[in-house]
C-alpha cells in the first residue's frame, strides 16, 4: 500500500514523475500508474491501490474531465469521485482549467509553474495536506529542513518532531488514536456502514441477553429468540443498504440469507454428538465446544454465501475466505462453549452470541471491501 497515489493524464506524466520523485526523497511512498506490471489486470490493481492510499493527488488539467456529451469515460475525474468520498483527496492544478462543481468547492493549489523547487509556497503546502492524510504531520517543514541541508537543523528538527519522520524500512508506524482516527476515515463507505451495523447489533444483542437473563428457560421464551435473528439481519442488511453495497432490494434478500444461516445452525444440532464422540473427550465441554463449532461456522458460512451472492462479484480467492472466515469464527465459539468465560456471566450461549454478531460483522465487512475493490 502507498501512501500517496497520483492520478493523472497520460501526457503530463514528466510532471507527475517530477512529484512522485520529490515525494519519495522525503520517504513518502507514491504509486503511478507507471509501477503496472505486465500480465496485472489494469483496472484491478488501479482500484487496488486506489482504495488503500492514505492521500489521492488528483492533477487537473483540460482533457481530464469527461466529455458534456458522455462520448468518453474519464479515469481522472472517477479516481477523483472516490478520492473524495474516502476525503482522502488533494487536488493540485497542471494547467489553467476551469473547474466545475463539485470540484471547484475544494481549495486547488496551482502547480502549473511548479519546476521541482522545495521552497516553492505552493508545494510546501500540498506537502502539509499530504502530511495531515498520511500521519506525517509536518511534513513541510520537514521538506525544508532537509533543502535547507544543515545537519544540525535537521537532528533538531527530528527530536522536535519525530512524527514527520520518514519511517524506517519495515519498521510499523506508531498505532495513536490519531491514527486510528484516520484509518476509520479512510475506510470506504460500504465497509463504514456495516461496521455501524455490527456496533448496533452488538449492543441489541448484549441488551437482549441480559434481559433474557443467564437461566431465562426456552420454552416460556422461544418466540422471543425466534425474533432475534430476523432482526440482527434486518440491521445489517440497513448498513449493506445505505453504505451503497447492495441496492434495497438486495438489502431485502440479504435478511433472508441471515434467517437461513441461522436455521441452517439450528440443524447442526443432530451432529453436536457424533462430532463430541469423534473428539474423544467425554463431558459437557466437549458438547458445548462442538455446539458452538458447528453453529457458529454453518451460520457465518450460509449467512456470508447469501450475501456474496447477491454482491454478485466475488472471486473464488473470495470464496475461501469466506470459508476460512467462517471455521475461524466457529472455532471461537466452540471454545465460548466450553464456559471458558462462565466465571464473568455463566451462561455460556450469551458469550457465544456476541461473538458471532462481532465476528459476523467483521467478516461481512472486508466481504463488502473486497467486493468493492473489485468493482
Amino acid at each position: 500500500m502507498a501512501d500517496v497515489f497520483i492520478s493523472y493524464k497520460q501526457r503530463m506524466r514528466p510532471k507527475v514523475v517530477l512529484i512522485a520523485r520529490a515525494l519519495e526523497a522525503l520517504g513518502v511512498s507514491v504509486w503511478f500508474d507507471a509501477e503496472l506490471r505486465a500480465g496485472k489486470s489494469f483496472g484491478a490493481v488501479i482500484n487496488s491501490e486506489l482504495s488503500k492510499a492514505g492521500c489521492v493527488i488528483v492533477c487537473w488539467t483540460p482533457d481530464a474531465f469527461a466529455p458534456e456529451d458522455g462520448s468518453e469515460i474519464s479515469w481522472v475525474e472517477g479516481e477523483a469521485t472516490i478520492a473524495r468520498e474516502r476525503k482522502v483527496i488533494v487536488p493540485i492544478m497542471l494547467e489553467r482549467t476551469p473547474l466545475k462543481a463539485p470540484w471547484n468547492m475544494f481549495h486547488t493549489e496551482r502547480m502549473m509553474d511548479w519546476n521541482g523547487d522545495p521552497h516553492d509556497p505552493a508545494w510546501l503546502r500540498v506537502l502539509d495536506a499530504i502530511g495531515k492524510l498520511v500521519g506525517r504531520p509536518g511534513l513541510a517543514d520537514y521538506a525544508k529542513a532537509m533543502a535547507d541541508g544543515d545537519p544540525a537543523t535537521l537532528e533538531q528538527f527530528a527530536r522536535l518532531h519525530p512524527e514527520a519522520m520518514p519511517g524506517l524500512p519495515g519498521a510499523r508506524p506508531k498505532l495513536t488514536a490519531a491514527a486510528l482516527l484516520h484509518r476509520a476515515r479512510t475506510l470506504s463507505r460500504e465497509v463504514r456502514w456495516v461496521l455501524g451495523a455490527t456496533t448496533v447489533a452488538m449492543l441489541g444483542a448484549l441488551i437482549f441477553m441480559l434481559r433474557m437473563g443467564a437461566w431465562s428457560v426456552e420454552s416460556e421464551s422461544s418466540y422471543l429468540y425466534l425474533w432475534a435473528p430476523p432482526a440482527s439481519s434486518t440491521v445489517f442488511a440497513v448498513g449493506l443498504w445505505r453504505g451503497g453495497a447492495l441496492n434495497f432490494g438486495r438489502a431485502l434478500f440479504s435478511i433472508a440469507a441471515g434467517i437461513i444461516g441461522w436455521v441452517g445452525a439450528l440443524f447442526t444440532s443432530v451432529l453436536v454428538h457424533p462430532l463430541a464422540a469423534l473428539i474423544g473427550i467425554p463431558g459437557p465441554g466437549t458438547i458445548g465446544f462442538s455446539q458452538g463449532l458447528l453453529g457458529g461456522s454453518v451460520g457465518a458460512f450460509l449467512s456470508l454465501a447469501g450475501v456474496a451472492l447477491l454482491l454478485g462479484n466475488i472471486r473464488s480467492s473470495g470464496w475461501v475466505r469466506i470459508v476460512l472466515g467462517s471455521v475461524l469464527l466457529g472455532a471461537v465459539c466452540g471454545v465460548l462453549g466450553t464456559g471458558v468465560l462462565a466465571g464473568i456471566y455463566p451462561s455460556n450461549y450469551f458469550w457465544i452470541v456476541l461473538a458471532w454478531t462481532l465476528g459476523y460483522g467483521v467478516l461481512l465487512s472486508l466481504l463488502v471491501s473486497r467486493s468493492a475493490r473489485t468493482m
